[in-house]
């Protein structure tokens, strides 16, 4: 017989209901506010802060900081949960220990409070975000209800009156803009059960998880569908070489878009274009094969000249995955997973999301001696990815058979990609510890270095000079990165060189004009600095015999005009492609009128009483004589200006002297007004045949004299903010193409 329930012995349901804590708030939907949970995690964590304060780096000696490397590589690998482990007692370095796990949990916390932090903001936008969308929603509601009540009545007409037309697309315009504030959010709903995932399972922290489409989750039914036997078909026909670059685009996820110039450096770096023919060149011709395979398709941009992007459909997409897959080229790719960091059979490793948590983000779980890539597709932190390459870990498991001088290399190691390489910077990528690129100098065989849009790099480790085989330093969008290394000459072999859009570097290091091998440099400053002997000059470039490509930020006013520029540029041999854009000039060394007053009255101020003064007599410095060009360099075929400061082109760029050029570009130029100093009679003999013009509202010139006149042999233009460059038969979009023209 079953006891009777009593008041001391409740039922199931009254022991499964949580007791309700004092300052724990009742309200419904109080655990649905995200700012109610993160006020109360971000408390949790002050406490937790407060219990594990930091502690300054200069605290610990020397010693002790040698005993913790010694206790570091002392302690053992984790066993797994069916093994017995053995605990090894350490007795000389108990404090180190301590002070290790205070570091970890200071970091973790450091981490969780900025994460907080900025979710916390986040929320707050939303929030603000959904009360105006409210407030500017609720304004059309009653001119909408009217005009519905003037249609119901009957007083219109069948069809809408034209002011009614603008009325609502007026409105239309205004929730379009709405619409556009909105961040593209996950379009999932949640279960009755309360979880997103059909199994049960939320991963990822609650985030979008990047699943392999359907395509992909049975091998069986997606190689009995024609279009992998097609693949697969297509793909014997190639190459070796070029069946490694077609199963390079596995790594990204399907309709990516992907840069061209991305895809030439991923494929120098694996050794993988052939020495004879210009990279960009077997680049193109690459490409083209795979387009006539119909393998990929170029990514229509109508301002392009040629495709610079491709994409790769689902269909040819799941087929490429699958054939990597079985090579054993990328492994990365988990039925109904999210894609997962692992060391390929053919010796790849490719960096994604949350990589860093997993277990083999640790230098003693990757076998790190036998990489030869490491490719980073969509990781943000990816600092663990240095500590696989030192000296601890490349002596893992083995005894050492030499001295102590015997140096750590990783020889195998040829590509290092930890940049970014979506054409769009959405995804933050952050190095939290830029100390641990000391780890650089052991990968003496690398061959391609990207740092590409990395935050809080300041500036590159001198290890980075002990690269003697580095073909392409990429440090594109590398905001904080303040300076290049002194002896950046060391590298003999680098050929592409990409600065660009690196703000905070004012000054090029000088022996920047000795690298032999340069090929192609972008984002050349020239600043105003005045310590000349410290830093490189651009005419000092012309020692750069290989140099073909180059981009140029002036920074600099005073002296160096315009015609400055090209004279230092004149003897550049071999240089084909030139790129100028002016910056910030600085103009505080212009004497203002009325200085002389004030330095005279503050003499007037300090003289003694009835003191003579002699004035020395002031000597005019003799006028400097203007430099005037007298020709572009011989091989350019193209010319980028950007922000021209000019009223008036030099005499050397205008249309009837450009014989050699095949690209001309101008974007911004407030001032310039004219394209030469007079409209030429006759057709001139310019060879320019794209042309692009935006940003220049002063420019005068009508479509008769660009055409027949000035570009006799124009068959692209670009024309864009240029309210006076008139009667052009361009498209709704500032386009205009010869009949003749045929786009590559």
């Amino acid at each position: 017989m079953a006891p009777k329930k009593s008041s001391e012995q409740p039922d199931m349901e009254t022991k499964l209901e949580p007791e309700p804590k004092p300052n724990q708030e009742q309200e419904a939907g109080d655990d649905l506010d995200p700012a109610k949970s993160i006020k109360k995690i971000r408390t949790i964590v002050e406490t937790l802060h407060t219990l594990f304060p930091p502690q300054p780096v200069q605290a610990r000696s020397q010693s002790q900081t040698g005993q913790l490397r010694k206790y570091k590589s002392s302690i053992p690998p984790p066993k797994s949960n069916n093994q017995k482990v053995t605990l090894t007692t350490v007795t000389s370095a108990p404090v180190e220990t301590s002070s290790l796990n205070h570091d970890e949990s200071e970091n973790s916390i450091h981490k969780l409070k900025r994460n907080l932090r900025l979710l916390e903001e986040d929320v707050a936008k939303l929030r603000v975000l959904n009360e105006v969308v409210g407030e500017e929603v609720s304004r059309h509601i009653v001119p909408l209800d009217k005009l519905l009540q003037k249609v119901e009545k009957g007083t219109t007409k069948t069809q809408l009156t034209k002011g009614m037309k603008k009325d609502l697309e007026d409105v239309n315009k205004k929730i379009f803009n709405l619409m556009c504030q909105v961040p593209l959010l996950p379009n999932r709903r949640r279960k009755p059960g309360g979880l997103d995932s059909e199994d049960g399972e939320v991963e990822n922290n609650g985030k979008g998880i990047e699943c392999l489409p359907a395509i992909h989750a049975n091998e069986e039914d997606l190689k009995r569908l024609a279009v992998f036997r097609q693949v697969k078909e297509k793909f014997m026909e190639l190459s070796t070489d070029r069946k490694i670059c077609l199963l390079s685009f596995a790594v990204f996820p399907e309709n990516q878009e992907v840069n061209r110039t991305m895809l030439m450096y991923w494929w120098i770096g694996e050794g993988i274009l052939s020495d004879g023919a210009k990279p960009e060149d077997a680049v193109k011709e690459i490409l083209k094969e795979f387009m006539e395979k119909k393998l990929i398709e170029p990514v229509e941009n109508k301002h392009k000249v040629e495709p610079n992007c491709y994409k790769m459909s689902p269909f040819v997409h799941s087929s490429v995955v699958l054939i990597s897959e079985e090579i054993g080229l990328f492994s990365m790719y988990q039925k109904g997973k999210k894609p997962r960091m692992k060391h390929s059979d053919l010796k790849k490793v490719c960096l994604v999301e949350e990589s860093s948590s997993q277990p083999e983000a640790k230098a003693k779980k990757m076998p790190a001696g036998d990489i030869e890539t490491v490719f980073n597709v969509s990781e943000r932190f990816p600092d663990f990815a240095f500590k696989w390459f030192s000296e601890d870990q490349s002596s893992s498991g083995k005894k050492k058979k030499f001295s102590p001088l015997t140096k750590t290399s990783f020889k195998m190691l040829k590509v290092f990609y930890l940049g970014r390489w979506e054409r769009t910077a959405n995804r933050h990528i952050e190095v939290e510890n830029p100390d641990l690129m000391k780890y650089l100098k052991h990968m003496t065989k690398l061959k391609l270095l990207s740092f590409q849009g990395i935050s809080r790099i300041e500036r590159l480790d001198d290890a980075v000079c002990k690269l003697h085989d580095l073909i392409i330093l990429d440090l594109r969008a590398c905001y904080n990165i303040e300076k290049l290394p002194d002896k950046i000459d060391s590298l003999k072999a680098l050929t592409y060189l990409d600065i660009t859009d690196c703000y905070m570097i004012d000054r090029m290091p000088k022996r920047l004009s000795w690298l032999d091998n340069l090929e192609v440099l972008k984002g050349f400053v020239v600043s105003d600095a005045t310590d000349e002997e410290t830093f490189c000059l651009l005419s000092e470039l012309k020692h750069l015999k290989k140099l073909r490509k180059l981009s140029i930020t002036i920074n600099k006013g005073g002296d160096f005009t315009v015609a400055q520029l090209f004279v230092d540029i004149q003897d550049f041999s071999n240089l084909e492609k030139l790129k100028v854009a002016w910056g910030g000039i600085n103009e505080h060394n212009k004497a203002e009128p009325s200085a002389g007053a004030v330095k005279e009255f503050l003499r007037s101020m300090t003289r003694l009483p009835n003191s003579s003064v002699t004035e020395p007599k002031v000597h005019k410095a003799p006028k400097k004589v203007v430099a005037v060009p007298s020709h572009l360099p011989e091989k350019l075929m193209k010319l980028d200006l950007q922000c021209f400061p000019d009223a008036e082109l030099p005499s050397l760029l205008e249309p009837g002297k450009l014989k050699t050029l095949e690209k001309l570009y101008i974007k911004g130029g407030t001032k310039l007004t004219g394209l030469g100093k007079s409209v030429p009679e006759e057709p001139t003999e310019c060879s320019v045949k794209v042309l692009r013009l935006k940003f220049l509202p002063r420019l005068k010139v009508e479509w008769r004299e660009l055409r027949e006149l000035y570009f006799p042999k124009l068959e692209f233009l670009d024309k864009y903010q240029c309210p006076h460059v008139s009667f052009c038969p361009c498209d709704g979009i500032g386009i205009w193409r010869h009949k003749s023209y045929v786009k590559l």
